[in-house]
């Protein structure tokens, strides 16, 4: 799998976070990544470089919707949650997958029950960084959307990123026992 840079803006260009991944699929509209458990984050706001993440992620980068979707895994396998990012579509350019965070953040149990967070900050920024109204309306669509998406149970929280970690993890011990495994292709 290709290595990647996921590097997440502030409204205004700020850097949030950044930490590295492997490239799973590009499609047309959705990047599809690996977070490695213990994977490196610097998270400058909170004063954090290369902190080890204590999960194991799949994520969803889309590229023509305003948000992101990360199914997370402890360390001893077990399910953790959904957790969305509202934000400005993904771009991945040289390597780097780059999105603007816009605040809104939605959690989703592993029964599928979620609550949003965050709506303080939102508003906050709004603002103090004038956020235009054409802005606010995106990251109210895409907050309505992803609720929308997990209340009717469709891609990618219909058990997409179950099957995904299943290939990564079947793709990793091909690769140390030395067979071979590819995808083909994911749901969506």
């Amino acid at each position: 799998m290709f290595q990647l840079q996921v590097q997440t803006y502030k409204y205004g260009g700020r850097k949030h976070y950044s930490y590295p991944a492997r490239l799973i699929e590009q499609r047309h509209d959705c990047v599809n990544i690996h977070g490695p458990y213990g994977r490196p984050l610097n998270h400058p706001a909170r004063s954090l470089v290369a902190w080890p993440v204590p999960n194991e992620s799949i994520e969803f980068h889309f590229t023509t919707r305003p948000y992101s979707v990360s199914a997370a895994w402890s360390g001893d396998g077990s399910f953790r949650h959904y957790y969305c990012n509202v934000s400005l579509p993904a771009t991945l350019r040289d390597g780097v997958l780059s999105s603007v965070d816009l605040d809104l953040d939605l959690v989703v149990a592993p029964d599928l029950t979620y609550r949003v967070e965050d709506e303080d900050e939102f508003e906050e920024h709004r603002r103090a960084l004038g956020y235009p109204e054409e802005l606010v309306k995106l990251a109210r669509e895409g907050l309505a959307e992803l609720i929308r998406l997990v209340e009717e149970r469709r891609f990618p929280f219909d058990g997409s990123a179950f099957q995904l970690r299943d290939r990564v993890t079947s793709q990793e011990v091909a690769a140390r026992t030395g067979d071979s495994v590819s995808f083909q292709g994911t749901a969506g």
